[in-house]
């Protein structure tokens, strides 16, 4: 911010936080507001700490935040990207297994399908996989499938046959 020189820092100084060897030199930063610069001396003033060691802690502090940030961005597109469900339409007959829609491993909408065949599909996996199922003629589902789970999840269903 200003020329350090005054405030007697060492090139090589002890950090007591996390006991790592820190490097300090003498840093000039041109355009910094005057305002923001007689804040900082405030703060130094009243904890008894060199201007330098404020601007660390702000810097420290604002380079976490923009990581942060970033953590959280990075991992809110990952959830956007593995809870989006994928489309499965557009086809005469399609028989399905608990094994296909583990090896798909996402959420599934099953639409605009003649007949649909679940199969060897337990009410747990097809909770986890299973989005909805529209526009299908005819849903035939195995006895060990709850028929009201597949109602709940359909639109536009002409027929539930259990085989």
């Amino acid at each position: 911010m200003a020329n350090e020189n005054n405030e007697n820092e060492n090139n090589n100084e002890n950090d007591n936080e996390n006991n790592e060897k820190i490097v300090r030199k003498t840093i000039s930063i041109k355009g910094v507001s005057a305002d923001l610069y007689n804040r900082i001396q405030k703060i130094s003033n009243e904890t008894g700490k060199t201007i330098g060691q404020v601007t660390d802690e702000a810097y420290k502090s604002f380079v976490g935040s923009v990581n942060n940030a970033r953590n959280i961005s990075q991992g809110f597109l990952n959830g956007i990207k593995e809870g989006s469900s994928r489309f499965i339409e557009n086809i005469k007959e399609l028989e399905i297994t608990g094994a296909d829609l583990k090896e798909i491993n996402r959420k599934i909408i099953f639409k605009n399908i003649d007949v649909l065949t679940l199969k060897d599909i337990d009410n747990d996996t097809f909770d986890k996989y299973v989005n909805s199922i529209v526009m299908v003629k005819n849903i035939i589902i195995p006895k060990t499938l709850s028929k009201a789970k597949v109602i709940l999840k359909s639109n536009f269903v002409d027929r539930i046959t259990i085989e």
